[in-house]
């Protein structure tokens, strides 16, 4: 205890010190006598801090233990969960749920679409971009009776639940008279002894009991078929996530331990392939011991190196039931089967015999390999009408594609190559002479300088004033096939040929390059884009046969770069790199992807690495469609021929913008304005947009901007009514005043 030192003062607080006795023992043995010590309470308050200091220390130490092991805990259970989920069992159970999810997402996805009409509301979209009414009126009616459909599906459901509770207790009633009858005809059992009416009511309350028993249990045991509905439920949707195939797993999931990352070829190999591609029937004959018994007589050409050595070549007759068609559809899941990429491996049927599958696999690697070089680098020349070289087959044959009575069309990402094949394209229309070259780029760029010597027109830069020129060039091109036409009368055939090429210089053929076409086609008004579309669909459509060809290049294909229109008759298509299905069935066709015609495997070209830069996946360049790799001409290579091209003309053109449309706007109002009464001056607006539709500053011309014109002219129309009436006469006499100016050779005129 602490006392105060002063005698006479009072007497402190006494402070009881905690003591300890052993446990059973009297009060008076644990009591010792010690010596004291006298403190003062500031002495003992400072004690006291540092007895909770210490004590807190230890908590600290307690919670720096306790966290130390938690952590070392959690990174244990992490690293075991890691090593499990790594482990042949954790991999099998992840690689089937991931196979659940999938296949719940698409059923899903397949719902949503089905619900919200998503394939309809999109074309109907489509139809009204494009103005085609009709169509989209159609298209709204269609959705509008898929609405109905539904509600009458619901109806009609609920009335068959209806129909079939009023069916079950009619069953019920019809069973409870059975029992009724079999319980009488029980009671009349007894032959010899009186007939017992408890007879009766035993058996129908055993029949009713048993019954009750069963829906007793059902509905205690409810989670049973809940549990049961659940299982059927799962294994749909697992079986639509196997549906879709291993490349929907993460890559470390997918079954890649059974099988090395190169994979040789062998009859076997081939065989284990076609097992595990999900076609049915081919799946049933290779379990029934196809293709190896005596009758089937399958290997036509057993797995083979290809000449070359960079290829594996085979050729199997499929069973019954089983089509080269059906192979090709899976070509996909058999490319990753047979351990390469779906563009290093080609299905198709054999040429003599359809029920042949000819298959041939690249090499890993081969596709991204040099390409040989261009063919006429050096020497020699083409012909537009026989075609021109413009790349390599995966099978190393040199791919000439026909260029007279075709169109094309390039896309792409950026660094995919598109270009690379126009290029080519280009170099074969330079080494013959008889060919005009335009070639429009919306962007700026070096690509196509190299040909200037070759070009005819030449124009670059994505300005308003560029892309009007354009579309004037092809305006004047149309107008053109009216003379060509005529031409060809004269000579008395009905197509272009060399012979008469040669000596009519307006039957020359001609290839018109719009690179970056999407700003070719994006315009503000519907209107103007409408009618710039329609221009084109006929030019396009046309021109092939006066041997004029149109090429559309763009990296961002889409029914505002590529109308629908256009690439429906569009007769050469090739696409590069490509970001997703929609944009590649833009280019290469509806259902191309789903039909084994996609690009969406080939990579574009980074900053390291070239990848399939140069590689499209083409439709029309071949007999079939397939990859072409493009010849690679570097701008010195270009420039080359280019200057071989410009000696068989007889020098080098100076390439230059077309020149802009002109007219006379006197010449144009004399022409509109019959009669002599006055003309307003709105309704001469509208005449003159009828008189020329595609010329810009009409179409842009407005009442007031007419009148201050006519004002220029020295014609001023009075504001009568604010209509602005304007004098024929008037207007005719200044003509021909004009005219007569410039027979006298005024050039003030």
């Amino acid at each position: 205890m602490t006392t105060n030192q002063e005698p006479e003062a009072d007497l402190a607080r006494v402070h009881y010190l905690p003591t300890r006795r052993a446990e059973g023992s009297p009060v008076e043995a644990d009591t010792e006598v010690i010596e004291g010590e006298i403190v003062t309470d500031a002495e003992y308050r400072a004690r006291q801090r540092q007895l909770a200091i210490e004590r807190y220390r230890g908590y600290r130490n307690d919670i720096v233990t306790v966290g130390r092991g938690t952590r070392t805990m959690v990174r244990w259970t992490v690293q075991k969960g890691r090593e499990c989920a790594d482990s042949p069992i954790g991999k099998f159970a992840r690689r089937h749920v991931t196979y659940f999810a999938k296949g719940v997402e698409a059923e899903r996805q397949r719902k949503k679409a089905e619900h919200g009409q998503a394939d309809a509301r999109a074309a109907r979209a489509r139809a009204l971009d494009q103005g085609d009414l009709e169509l989209a009126a159609r298209l709204n009616e269609q959705i509008q009776q898929a609405r109905h459909t539904r509600v009458d599906t619901l109806t009609k459901w609920v009335e068959l639940h209806w129909s079939a509770g009023k069916k079950a207790a009619l069953a019920l009633v019809i069973a409870l008279g059975v029992a009724l009858v079999a319980g009488v005809i029980n009671g009349f059992g007894h032959w010899l002894g009186p007939w017992n009416a408890s007879d009766v009511l035993h058996t129908l309350g055993a029949i009713v009991t048993t019954t009750g028993t069963i829906v007793g249990w059902s509905v205690a045991h409810w989670w049973a078929f809940l549990l049961a509905g659940l299982g059927v439920w799962g294994s749909r949707r697992w079986k639509d996530g196997q549906k879709l195939g291993e490349q929907v797993l993460p890559a470390h999931l997918r079954q890649t331990g059974k099988r090395v990352a190169y994979v040789e070829l062998t009859e076997n190999a081939l065989v284990a392939a076609l097992a595990n591609i999900g076609v049915a029937r081919l799946s049933a004959a290779i379990k029934e011991g196809w293709p190896n018994r005596d009758t089937d007589h399958a290997w036509v050409r057993p797995p083979m190196m290809a000449e070359g050595g960079k290829a594996y070549t085979a050729k199997l007759r499929l069973p019954m039931g089983a089509g080269v068609k059906d192979v090709a559809r899976a070509k996909d899941l058999l490319a990753h089967n047979l351990g390469c990429r779906p563009q290093e491996l080609f299905v198709d049927p054999d040429e003599d015999d359809p029920t042949v599958l000819d298959l041939y696999r690249l090499e890993p690697g081969v596709l991204r390999e040099p390409v040989d070089p261009y063919p006429l680098l050096t020497e020699g020349t083409t012909d537009f009408f026989s075609g021109f070289p413009v790349g390599m087959s995966p099978r190393g044959t040199v791919v000439e594609t026909t260029v007279w009575e075709r169109n094309f069309v390039f896309a792409g990402i950026m660094g995919s190559g598109k270009s690379t094949m126009i290029k080519a394209l280009l170099a074969g229309a330079a080494l013959d002479p008889l060919v005009d070259i335009d070639v429009f780029v919306f962007a700026e760029n070096y690509d196509f300088d190299p040909l200037a010597p070759v070009l005819s027109t030449f124009l670059k830069g994505d300005t308003e004033a560029n892309v009007q020129a354009c579309q004037d060039h092809i305006k004047k091109l149309h107008a053109d096939l009216a003379v060509r036409g005529q031409l060809l009368a004269k000579h008395g055939i009905t197509e272009v040929n060399r012979e008469v090429a040669a000596k009519e210089p307006g039957l020359r053929p001609r290839i018109v390059v719009i690179e970056e076409c999407q700003a070719f086609f994006r315009q503000d008004d519907p209107q103007e884009r409408r009618e710039l579309v329609n221009l084109l669909v006929r030019f396009y459509s046309a021109a092939r046969k006066y041997g004029i060809v149109l090429v559309f290049a763009t990296p961002n294909p889409s029914d505002q770069s590529l109308p629908r229109d256009l690439m429906a008759v569009t007769s050469n298509k090739a696409c590069g790199a490509i970001g997703d299905k929609a944009r590649n069935n833009i280019v290469l066709g509806e259902k191309a992807h789903e039909n084994g015609i996609s690009a969406l495997g080939l990579k574009a070209k980074t900053k390291d690495r070239l990848n399939d830069c140069g590689t499209l996946m083409t439709s029309g360049f071949m007999d079939t469609p397939g990859v072409v790799r493009s010849f690679y001409l570097t701008p010195e290579d270009l420039a080359g021929i280019a200057a071989r091209g410009a000696e068989l003309r007889g020098g080098a053109t100076t390439p230059a913008a077309p020149a802009p449309e002109v007219r006379d706007l006197v010449e144009d109002l004399a022409t509109v304005m019959v009669g002599d009464d006055p003309v307003n001056a709105g309704d001469l607006v509208g005449a003159l947009r009828g008189l020329a539709p595609g010329y810009k500053p009409y179409r842009e011309l407005t009442k007031p901007k007419l009148v201050a014109a006519l004002t220029e002219l020295g014609i001023k129309p009075p504001s009568t009514g604010n209509l602005y009436p304007v004098d024929p006469v008037t207007v005719r006499q200044l003509h021909a005043g004009r005219v007569a100016q410039l027979e006298q050779g005024d050039p003030t005129a």
